[in-house]
């Protein structure tokens, strides 16, 4: 998105109007043969755009999109006009990173701290539809916060490792991972988002899980919680260490959901091996409440 904001600015022609140009509403998501289209309009090489952009899967219902090689739930990579980005990173280098398109990144994995999601000026959302990359609608230039705190090690490590997959730097990912909880090895980005997710959004055993979720949406609240799941992932360091994982902080339905819909398979059957060692860590003798269904024996209950 920030190629196609940059290259219709170049030709005078705002955001909102370049789309409408070209018969595309970013609202819906992007397509593969929208793709064909801008990169006609663009004179880049379609592949390298396609990498670039947020790419809705057609073929399952548009649950799925592929970014930077990437397959992705649309939970982690919306397909929305919403942005967030670095003031200081635009300054510096005048582009938007990838990750930044993602939940996948809190923050900034050059400067530590967290990314915008508001203007400082005028404090509504930033959106794709601006006069130009380090502008916002309101006509004012991005400002960094002033904020100078860096991530805790664990996450500075998980956005470095973002950054390099999405990027295709894989010798930097390979050095970013192994800085990673050894359980998120050998996973694809959106299985290892959404088990650490799983992992880290309850703060303490007895927080009701209904709807927190979708309730998490800041920034803050985000990073905290990819700190926390991050944090209790790294007590396991083998197999012996599987039962001193903190299964009543997990968010069960999160890890069912990895299981059954996981962007690879291997995603799904690690999500599967915990949900087993979760069963057979349980407390034993737990009552069950409620009557015995007709017709079926003690055994099945």
């Amino acid at each position: 998105m920030s190629l196609l904001l940059r290259a219709f600015q170049a030709n005078g022609v705002d955001y909102q109007h370049g789309m409408r140009w070209l018969g595309l509403d970013r609202r819906r998501g992007i397509g593969d043969p929208d793709v064909g289209l801008l990169a006609w309009a663009l004179n880049v090489d379609a592949d390298d755009l396609r990498a670039r952009l947020v790419v809705l899967e057609w073929r399952c219902g548009g649950r799925w999109v592929h970014l930077g090689g990437q397959r992705l739930s649309r939970w982690i990579a919306p397909t929305t006009m919403m942005a967030k980005l670095c003031p200081v990173c635009l300054r510096e280098n005048g582009i938007a990173e990838m990750s930044w398109m993602t939940r996948l990144a809190p923050a900034c994995a050059r400067h530590g701290f967290s990314l915008m999601q508001k203007c400082g000026n005028c404090g509504k959302p930033i959106r794709w539809t601006r006069p130009c990359l380090q502008v916002c609608a309101c006509g004012r230039f991005f400002k960094s916060s002033g904020s100078s705190g860096s991530a805790p090690p664990n996450v500075q490590a998980w956005l470095t490792w973002v950054q390099a997959i999405l990027q295709g730097d894989a010798t930097a990912a390979d050095a970013a991972l192994v800085r990673l909880p050894s359980l998120l090895h050998g996973m694809s980005l959106d299985g290892a988002y959404r088990l650490v997710e799983a992992f880290g959004l309850l703060e303490v055993a007895s927080t009701p899980v209904r709807e927190l979720r979708h309730g998490a949406a800041s920034l803050e609240v985000v990073g905290a919680g990819l700190a926390r799941g991050l944090e209790r992932l790294a007590l396991f360091t083998g197999p012996d260490d599987a039962s001193r994982l903190p299964f009543d902080l997990v968010h069960l339905p999160i890890l069912h959901e990895l299981a059954e819909t996981p962007a690879r398979d291997g995603d799904g059957q690690r999500a599967a091996w915990l949900l087993d060692i979760h069963r057979a860590t349980r407390p034993s003798g737990v009552r069950r409440v409620g009557a015995r269904p007709r017709r079926q024996l003690p055994l099945f209950l």
